[in-house]
């Protein structure tokens, strides 16, 4: 974000990607919204899968609709944890 020139409060929306099934829920993009000091009012989701993850930031960046800041996280794989914004 830093990089982007984009402070947290800036972002319109924060996606979490899960990977597996979370019972109860666990709201990471609601921590991580905390964590970084965003916006009470910012839009946080948890979403299984990649797939969702990018179905949700299509439907969110749609022209003539106000989010324009989406950050994407995927830290459950068992890859390195990546973090995406985009700037619509």
């Amino acid at each position: 974000m830093r990089d982007a020139a984009v402070d947290p409060s800036d972002l319109d929306a924060i996606i979490y990607v899960v990977q597996r099934r979370q019972v109860p829920p666990r709201w990471q993009s609601a921590r991580v919204a905390y964590a970084l000091g965003a916006r009470e009012d910012v839009a946080a989701f948890d979403v299984p899968g990649q797939r969702t993850a990018r179905s949700m930031v299509t439907a969110l960046s749609a022209p003539g609709e106000p989010v324009r800041r989406v950050l994407v996280i995927e830290a459950e794989g068992t890859g390195q944890p990546s973090a995406s914004l985009i700037l619509g």
